[in-house]
């Protein structure tokens, strides 16, 4: 019996070693390239991400903004028009939506960017490519042109990326705004001495019946 376990022992014990130095050398180049937004979740359907897409050069540091007038434009700070709604459609193709105006973010033929109220898939999905650095490249999956917030003319006939399109999804640090509710029935004024404090066997002349 023991000549046959041995040799079980020491497989057993080679295979656990192997393993150990495969995922010490895994953590090693996991830690070498940081890759923070490429959890392979986000790629696939109904993942939402809330981002500010920064960008920038040697100069000058901006926010991807969609104002209410449809007008894309850059931002030196975070602030409520740049702060984006990321949500992928279908593994690797996202959709932008600035949560302050719900305008869409969208891309003619020529590369240029800007903002609509109505969601169109040939116009507004772009295609998500995920760095090493921690940057992503967002690409019109219709017109496979690069996002940017370059003052570039046609982008279409530009074969080098421009400036302005490597984004890095920042976490949003403004307050978000309160969704309106309701609140008629907190705002009651309560009347201790009366025998119907809530006002609730007053008759309501607006109020139908449920049926």
């Amino acid at each position: 019996m023991l000549t046959i376990f041995a040799p079980l022992h020491c497989k057993c014990c080679h295979f656990l070693l192997i393993s150990v130095i495969f995922w010490a050398a895994l953590a090693s180049m996991a830690s070498a390239f940081p890759l923070s937004n490429s959890n392979p979740l986000y790629q696939f359907d109904g993942q939402v991400r809330l981002r500010h897409l920064y960008t920038a050069d040697d100069h000058t540091q901006l926010h991807l903004e969609i104002m209410p007038n449809g007008v894309v434009r850059g931002s030196r700070n975070q602030n409520a028009f740049s702060l984006m709604e990321i949500k992928a459609v279908k593994p690797g193709i996202i959709r932008m939506q600035a949560m302050k105006t719900e305008m869409f973010l969208c891309m003619d033929p020529s590369g240029h960017l800007y903002g609509s109220s109505s969601y169109s898939e040939e116009a507004c999905t772009f295609r998500e490519i995920v760095l090493r650095d921690g940057y992503n490249l967002y690409y019109s999956e219709n017109y496979n042109i690069p996002v940017s917030l370059s003052l570039m003319g046609n982008l279409a006939h530009n074969h080098q990326l421009p400036p302005f399109s490597q984004f890095l999804p920042l976490v949003n640090k403004i307050p978000l705004e309160p969704e309106s509710s309701n609140n008629d029935f907190y705002e009651q004024q309560i009347i201790v001495e009366s025998s119907d404090p809530l006002n609730m066997m007053r008759p309501h002349s607006g109020s139908r019946s449920p049926s």
